[in-house]
């Protein structure tokens, strides 16, 4: 399933303290290797392309040649995709918040979809969560970068998605983990929501940090940096 996405929806990203750092001082996004984003099927043909790309062989060659020639340019492609990941949802997540924030000194970064397309000159792309026999028949390289398994499907996954070869041919077994690209976040985002178990002091730290680091992020001289929605109190 596709998301119904317009340039209105909210898009945010869950990250640790360090890496909020990191971003405001270098003022970019890190965008990791396909290799790099913790499932093993990332990128990987599902069940109707593997059998479409067999089946679409030259009769001179067999199935095993066939399933090894897709395995080495899937190897190739995910070694030259480079991700960017944001959730689109009206709402935070809990679940995203534990996965991602595993400690409570942890933010997510808010801005709308229109606003980052505005904001980088990279495609940006949602997801498509589908089962082995509900995909697109054609292993395009466009299909496996956009594609994942529907037990992820919570994550509701927007992508900034660059294909590059970075290879050297001086160190051929070297492998490029991420890639930096410029990116203002002062210009860029709407809110930084606080971790909803963090304590008054990461709150006070991360308001300073954000007077200090991006002031153009702010609203008169306050900051936009805000509890997260979980954190309201009760009502008796």
């Amino acid at each position: 399933m596709i998301m119904n996405l317009t340039d209105d929806t909210r898009v945010w990203r869950y990250m640790s303290f360090s890496k909020l750092v990191w971003m405001l001082q270098n003022k970019r996004l890190w965008l990791s290797n396909a290799n790099l984003l913790g499932d093993k099927w990332e990128l990987m043909p599902l069940g109707q392309q593997l059998n479409s790309h067999i089946n679409k062989r030259p009769s001179s060659q067999s199935a095993e040649d066939a399933t090894f020639e897709l395995a080495e340019k899937v190897k190739l492609l995910r070694k030259n995709t480079y991700i960017n990941c944001w959730t689109a949802s009206e709402h935070e997540s809990h679940a995203l918040w534990k996965i991602f924030c595993p400690s409570s000194e942890g933010v997510a970064i808010q801005t709308t979809l229109g606003r980052l397309k505005k904001s980088i000159g990279l495609p940006i792309v949602p997801v498509s969560y589908s089962s082995h026999d509900a995909v697109e028949p054609s292993p395009d390289p466009i299909n496996l970068v956009l594609q994942k398994r529907p037990m992820f499907e919570y994550e509701q996954e927007v992508r900034i998605v660059l294909v590059h070869d970075y290879s050297d041919s001086q160190q051929s077994n070297r492998q490029t983990i991420g890639v930096e690209i410029d990116w203002d976040p002062e210009i860029h985002l709407e809110m930084i929501w606080v971790h909803p178990e963090a304590d008054f002091w990461f709150m006070d730290a991360v308001s300073k940090l954000v007077t200090l680091m991006a002031p153009k992020l702010s609203h008169g001289s306050t900051p936009l940096v805000a509890w997260s929605k979980m954190n309201a109190g009760l009502p008796f």
